[in-house]
């Protein structure tokens, strides 16, 4: 099987069972990368961040930047495809019966048992990110360089600089109303200066 039709079966899949948004996808789009040898965690950081800065949906980015990654331009197309056909026969056929039934005790039951169950799948993919970049629980030589290290039983639990950016771009977020595009673009311009 060609890796175009690879990645759009990917893309198909991901959407269709990718519910909660983007970055619910990210988990996934890490394995099959992973189990493909696509791409790296750190090449698909990169992706994701490039995704997250870019106008328009989170989930559209990634695919065409993670399948430009992968097979140039003809994987960017195949994954854009890939993501956004099944999301615009998906949202059609949800839309059509959802809005009628919005108020039913079963449909505001299901979603505050979803709500939380997404909330931990994007948590997950922060999280095994921050491992496979480095930044936590990291060993040995995958640990950023140039960072302040903190390290047990020769395992490099916290790589401090990163964990200071997480913390402050976390408390920004919660605390203003700035857009996500200029802590991204600010990250880029001090990862010249501390790392």
């Amino acid at each position: 099987m060609g890796v175009l039709f690879k990645l759009f079966i990917m893309f198909v899949k991901l959407c269709a069972f990718a519910f909660g948004g983007g970055y619910v996808m990210i988990p996934s789009m890490v394995k099959v990368s992973e189990a493909n040898h696509w791409a790296s965690a750190a090449e698909l950081t990169d992706v994701i961040a490039i995704a997250g800065m870019a106008p328009g949906p989170v989930a559209v980015n990634a695919a065409v930047g993670f399948g430009y990654r992968v097979a140039g331009f003809p994987g960017a197309v195949v994954s854009f495809l890939g993501i956004a056909i099944p999301c615009a026969v998906i949202v059609i056929v949800v839309a059509t019966f959802f809005f009628k039934a919005y108020n039913h005790p079963l449909v505001q039951a299901a979603l505050n048992g979803l709500r939380p169950v997404i909330t931990g799948i994007i948590l997950y993919a922060a999280v095994s990110l921050a491992i496979k970049n480095g930044m936590i629980l990291a060993a040995g030589n995958t640990l950023i360089t140039g960072g302040w290290n903190i390290t047990a039983a020769g395992v490099n639990l916290l790589e401090v600089k990163s964990l200071i950016l997480i913390a402050a771009t976390f408390l920004i977020l919660i605390k203003t109303k700035i857009q996500p595009i200029f802590l991204i673009l600010a990250a880029g311009v001090l990862g010249v200066f501390l790392y």
